[in-house]
């Protein structure tokens, strides 16, 4: 006989037995469950808020590239409608341009437009779109912004679209 055998099982006290008699749930447990459920479903509405967050900064994006080609436009128009005697629609023009700007710039939406800037003081912020070669180039330069570089909160999101300028020995010296 082993020093085992002489041990009896004993009776667990009530409420504590197998399957067919659960643990009644104690406060702590069930407050544990409670804030595990809550914790999940606080990670599970963030995770919705933070990708429709980001859509929304997406859309604002493209806006603010938009905005930014209205803004050119206005640039161009100001001369001829001044000349043509609709200086208010100048004004008026400008003043939806500040309105629609304001919102971007509240979410820390901005843009650059690049051009005249040297190709290696842009060269990690834009696309080049094609060369341009001529005597008014002295160096290799941004000569025209098909889309601006947009940036979000100070981060490049977007690469501007450009032209670059170059001398024409620059063109010569790449056509050989």
């Amino acid at each position: 006989m082993s020093d085992w055998d002489a041990f009896e099982e004993r009776p667990l006290p009530e409420g504590l037995g197998g399957p067919e008699q659960p643990d009644p749930v104690s406060p702590g447990r069930e407050m544990a469950a409670l804030l595990q459920r809550y914790w999940a479903d606080l990670q599970s509405e963030r995770n919705r808020v933070q990708k429709e967050s980001a859509a929304a900064r997406k859309i604002l994006t493209e806006l603010a590239v938009h905005v930014a080609r209205l803004d050119g436009l206005l640039g161009e128009a100001a001369g001829p409608l001044e000349a043509s005697g609709a200086k208010s629609l100048g004004r008026r023009l400008h003043v939806a341009r500040k309105q629609v700007l304001e919102p971007l710039h509240a979410m820390d939406i901005t843009t650059q437009d690049p051009t005249g800037k040297p190709y290696e003081s842009v060269a990690d912020e834009v696309d080049i779109a094609g060369w341009r070669y001529g005597p008014e180039f002295t160096a290799e330069v941004v000569a025209e912004t098909l889309e601006p570089i947009v940036l979000d909160r100070g981060t490049v999101v977007r690469l501007g679209q450009v032209i670059m300028g170059a001398p024409l020995s620059a063109g010569t010296e790449n056509d050989a």
